[in-house]
């Protein structure tokens, strides 16, 4: 059950709504190509691995926000993300199989198979897409869309991207009290520094919100994938702090660690790249070895993420990494089988 260690430890959370879709714990284990590329022993949180349908780290945060939309009422779910997003197709996917219609509201990104098998996957699962010209317009679009469907008589959920609010941090709080665990159980040593790919900052925050609560003194490394003004510290301090006052809202025995969490949370942007989607010649030499590990990554988010992991170990920045595999790992043959074509928005 996801919410199982923050209800064991802080019995007012169980107020807290959520949905289950979520295997956990997902494993840990040591990566033997990527240490040797990196001169340091590396492991690896598994969370490609959070579902068997669609994993990744999109499905930790659905736990809690459809959990949310299902105990206001609501019958529809309106969310955003690029063309290739991860977080709509998973939004679309688990959103069917809760009982909810999905809106999403998508912006242009580099145009390759991969996000051409993206859209089709969303359309496959339902999702109903509207195409936004520029990222700045979609705040707009949303707020368009959500009125039109009350007008509908529909009750509209409004997600931003990457499902990154603080009940979508919720998450990643439990994520990090479930690592805390594992350490405590001997099941990797404690890492020094988490590397995680960081585009909307949910992941990023909630993590370090379980680890500072749990006594964990790993830094987490938010490698940024996206532009300043999606991620930087205002954002991640504001979602920090609004997802403890959510936790201690509920159960003020929850600990004060908001500045705790937030000291430890260091955002690497030196692995952009040239913009969103576009990859790096760094991110592709980090994907061989963790080919030969057995993951896969993508050259938008995870790929970037070791990249820095690898570029730090051989710096000496850091002795005991970790790296948190977002990305989902399900097979999208099964999703893509029968679905209709792409609409047409490489142009």
């Amino acid at each position: 059950m996801s919410a199982r260690l923050l209800v064991e430890r802080w019995e007012g959370l169980a107020r807290l709504p959520w949905i289950e879709l979520a295997d956990l714990p997902t494993k840990a284990h040591a990566l033997s190509a990527i240490s040797d590329a990196a001169g340091v022993p590396v492991w690896c949180k598994r969370d490609d691995l959070t579902a068997r349908l669609y994993g990744g780290n999109k499905i930790r945060k659905l736990e809690w926000l459809l959990g949310d939309a299902r105990s206001r009422g609501r019958d529809t779910l309106v969310t955003t993300g690029a063309f290739g997003s991860h977080h709509v197709l998973a939004t679309a996917l688990c959103g069917r199989s809760a009982g909810f219609e999905v809106h999403a509201v998508l912006f242009p990104q580099p145009w390759t198979q991969h996000v051409e098998d993206q859209l089709r996957a969303d359309l496959a699962a339902g999702g109903v897409l509207h195409r936004a010209r520029s990222y700045a317009e979609v705040a707009a679009r949303m707020a368009w869309i959500a009125t039109r469907l009350r007008m509908q008589r529909k009750r509209a959920y409004v997600m931003g991207p990457g499902g990154s609010s603080p009940v979508g941090a919720l998450g990643y709080v439990e994520a990090g009290l479930e690592l805390a665990q594992q350490i405590d159980h001997g099941g990797l040593p404690e890492p020094d520094a988490i590397y995680v790919a960081a585009g909307s900052g949910g992941t990023s925050a909630g993590l370090a919100v379980g680890l500072a609560a749990a006594g964990v003194g790993a830094r987490v490394v938010a490698v940024r994938v996206t532009d300043r003004i999606a991620i930087n510290r205002t954002v991640l301090a504001q979602l920090v702090r609004r997802t403890v006052r959510l936790l201690r809202k509920h159960d003020p025995r929850f600990p004060p660690v908001a500045r705790d969490a937030l000291s430890r949370i260091a955002i690497d942007g030196s692995h952009a790249g040239p913009g969103y989607g576009a990859a790096t010649p760094e991110g592709d030499e980090a994907t061989q070895p963790a080919a030969r590990d057995g993951l896969v990554l993508d050259p938008t988010y995870t790929a970037k993420a070791l990249a820095a992991l690898i570029a730090d170990a051989r710096a000496g920045t850091t002795r005991r990494p970790l790296f948190l595999h977002t990305l989902s790992s399900a097979p999208m043959a099964p999703l893509l089988a029968g679905a209709p074509p792409a609409p047409d928005w490489s142009r």
